[in-house]
């Protein structure tokens, strides 16, 4: 049988009904989807409006939510020792943020290699600190913005085993006093300063041992100062385990000496620092330079810039050392040291400096530092 649908008769009145009905249904749920969805972007509102008015009200908490871990990120560049340290720290997990006397202090993140120990760190005070601390606290064009003085109550260094004799003021203990940590960095807002620290294995008592690839760090603060406007009194104590990098260090061999007997024996270098490592040959001594003083030196980069050091250490930031050359010159006072280094300072960098030490050197150690090995 065929159907033949226009002719089927068709209930206008009951189906505009149905349709009716069914677009109700559709407005109401829609109503309803689109109220639950506006409450629920009101209420995403509130909490924005509420934490931005939590963070304003206490700057310490909105300055806590992006610091810890990317300190050495904001404050490596323009540190005297500068470079990549975001990229190659470990980030402390042991360490809950220390509480004392109303001030907050986290240790960030660490990295270190056998020159030297690197670390980052936030200072928070429920305080601010005194308006005129940015005015006193700056640093030569060198550096960094500011600084804080760390004073260390406490370090201990697992691998550091006490002497059978010695005395009380010269051995980590009670009355042995480990310098202050210079950490420098800068002011994130007027209650959180941020920065960093460098520790050297070099120096006494630390140099007496060789730095194993891991080892176990305890530091106790007992003060914190900017030597100006700021200062607080507290106990602070950290306590984190270390894993030194290998991998980035070189050894450049030189084995030259000097007529008062000093010998270069060879250069070390890391990405962040290079060492020159003395000795003394009593062989080497020629005649009228017996006296170990009796020659000064100054050391300068390829490009002819002095290179300032401390002890043979030195950063590699600044400095063209695809090659050094060590200049010796002879000394009789103080006065004529003076009169030196005032040239020196007066000639600057490049080929006036370079000449200048030429002619005042009895003798010179060109070190070609692209020759490396691990």
């Amino acid at each position: 049988m065929e159907i033949r649908f226009e002719e089927v008769p068709v209930p206008v009145e009951r189906l505009n009904g149905a349709v009716e009905q069914s677009m109700k249904k559709v407005r109401t749920e829609y109503r309803e989807k689109m109220k639950s969805h506006l409450i629920k972007r009101a209420a995403v509102a509130a909490i924005l409006i509420l934490t931005a008015g939590i963070l304003a009200a206490n700057p310490v908490l909105a300055a806590k939510l992006p610091l810890i871990g990317h300190i050495f990120e904001m404050v490596q560049e323009g540190q005297r020792y500068s470079g990549n340290f975001d990229k190659m720290a470990q980030i402390i997990t042991e360490n809950t943020p220390n509480v004392s006397g109303g001030v907050t202090i986290s240790l960030s993140e660490i990295y270190s290699n056998r020159e030297a120990m690197y670390a980052a760190a936030v200072i928070k005070t429920e305080k601010p600190f005194p308006e005129e601390v940015k005015e006193s606290n700056m640093l030569g064009d060198d550096d960094i913005g500011y600084r804080m003085y760390l004073s260390v109550a406490e370090q201990e260094f697992d691998f550091m085993k006490t002497p059978a004799k010695y005395e009380v003021w010269e051995w980590p203990g009670e009355e042995y006093r480990w310098n202050s940590i210079d950490m420098r960095g800068k002011y994130v807002d007027e209650y959180t300063f941020i920065g960093q620290f460098r520790i050297d294995y070099n120096l006494y008592p630390i140099c007496d041992f060789e730095i194993p690839d891991t080892f176990h760090w305890k530091l106790k603060i007992d003060a914190i100062d900017n030597l100006h406007s700021y200062s607080a009194e507290g106990n602070w104590e950290f306590d984190t385990n270390v894993t030194v990098d290998t991998g980035e260090t070189a050894e450049i061999a030189v084995n030259e000496s000097a007529p008062n007997g000093e010998v270069i024996s060879s250069v070390t270098m890391t990405p962040y620092e290079a060492r020159i490592n003395y000795e003394v040959d009593e062989s080497k001594v020629q005649p009228g330079y017996e006296k170990r003083d009796s020659l000064q030196s100054v050391i300068v980069d390829a490009d002819g810039k002095e290179i300032i050091d401390k002890a043979g250490m030195f950063p590699v930031s600044g400095y063209n050392l695809s090659e050094i050359t060590v200049y010796y010159f002879t000394v009789q006072s103080d006065e004529e040291y003076g009169k030196i280094q005032d040239e020196v300072n007066r000639a600057g960098a490049g080929e006036e400096l370079v000449n200048y030490l030429e002619n005042i050197s009895v003798q010179k150690i060109r070190i070609d530092l692209t020759n490396k090995t691990g």
